[in-house]
Order: structure tokens, then C-alpha cells, then sequence
């Protein structure tokens, strides 16, 4: 008989930080009930900041709105470089955009969503994935020919930012699978990045030059 515990998955250690204490907890509810151990929710960018940096959790769920989102999301990654970001916000503008993927955050959740999304949301975050609604793509795309890609590699860019498989973007789009794979070779090049991450953050810098 295997003893209880061995070979079971680590429950993902989750902190939340929201505008209103209320709702942070009630979140931190739903996130308990869904298997996920939530280590702290918390009103306040500083006292998050303090507990991501004590207990270094897989994933942060922060409000856009807890402070202005290239400090909070900077002060987050400097506290836990390892801790995957994840933000809560209203909408999403040019500004914000930038500093979502300036800083690494791995998703974007829209306040409309369904709980249930936002849980599947953090679930692929946790197992490395990345989600982002296409307004992300949208407000980084809003100049001419960003760094010289076509149309259709944009589209490409947008459909991974949501965090689709190779195999998906074929199906959206209505290309085949090596046409996915053969933008992408062609976007990492232009970009000189050789990942998804990589590139989501270099179009923030240049967009926000």
C-alpha cells in the first residue's frame, strides 16, 4: 500500500490582491474550493508585496487598480521573480498592456469574466501556459506595421497570446500547421526572441518608446 501523500500533486500556492478586501477573500473562497492553496488575500500592494516576497507563491492575482500597474507589477516581480503574475482589470488600455507584458505577467483576465474562466485562467498559468484577451494584442497592434510583421503573423501573435496551441491558431485562422509554425519562425526572427514570453515583451518596450 503506497502511504497517503506520495506521489500527489503540490496543491499551486496562490496570493490574491485586490482593490476591496471583500472581494479578495471571496475570490481566495473559490480558489480553496477549486484546489488551489491560497496563501493570502490582501487590499493593500504593499502587504502583497511583503507576502510574495516571504512565501514566494506560484501565481499572484493582483487588480490593475491596486496601484499604478508598472509599479505594482515591477515591485511584484522584484519581490518574487519565480511567482507567475496574473491581472484583474476592468479594461485593458494601451498603458496597461504595455506593462503587463513589460513585466512578464503571464494573463489577463477581463472583470466580466466568469469565476469559473478566471480558475481555468490560473490553472494553465500554473502549468506554464499564458492567456491573454485579444484587447492586449489589439493595444500593442494600434501602430502601422509594428515591427514589420504582416497582418496575418500579427494574427498569429494574438491567437498565441491567448495562449493556443500550434495546433488551435491552424484551426482558427483556417491555415495549416506549418504555416503556424513557419510565421512564428519568421516572428521570432523579426523580434530576435526566441519565445512567446520574449516577444510579448519586446513589443511592450518598442510600443512604449
Amino acid at each position: 500500500m503506497v502511504p497517503r501523500g506520495i506521489g500527489e500533486r503540490r496543491a499551486p500556492t496562490v496570493a490574491v490582491g485586490l482593490q476591496s478586501l471583500l472581494m479578495a477573500e471571496s475570490l481566495g473562497r473559490v480558489l480553496n474550493e477549486a484546489n488551489l492553496h491560497v496563501v493570502g488575500c490582501f487590499a493593500s500592494l504593499a502587504a502583497l508585496v511583503d507576502k510574495v516576497a516571504r512565501c514566494r507563491p506560484d501565481a499572484v492575482i493582483v487588480d490593475a487598480q491596486l496601484g499604478d500597474p508598472r509599479a505594482s507589477l515591477g515591485a511584484l516581480v522584484q519581490a518574487g521573480p519565480d511567482s507567475r503574475l496574473v491581472v484583474l482589470a476592468d479594461t485593458v488600455d494601451g498603458t496597461l498592456a504595455r506593462a503587463v507584458v513589460e513585466h512578464g505577467a503571464r494573463a489577463v483576465v477581463l472583470k466580466s469574466s466568469p469565476v469559473a474562466d478566471a480558475v481555468g485562467v490560473l490553472r494553465q498559468v500554473v502549468d506554464g501556459g499564458t492567456s491573454f484577451p485579444a484587447c492586449v494584442l489589439e493595444r500593442l497592434s494600434e501602430r502601422r506595421d509594428t515591427d514589420g510583421l504582416s497582418r496575418r503573423q500579427l494574427e498569429v501573435l494574438e491567437q498565441l497570446a491567448l495562449g493556443r496551441s500550434n495546433d488551435e491558431i491552424a484551426r482558427q485562422l483556417f491555415i495549416s500547421t506549418n504555416t503556424v509554425k513557419f510565421h512564428l519562425r519568421v516572428i521570432y526572427d523579426r523580434l530576435q526572441v526566441h519565445n512567446r514570453v520574449e516577444a510579448a515583451r519586446l513589443l511592450a518596450a518598442r510600443h512604449s518608446a
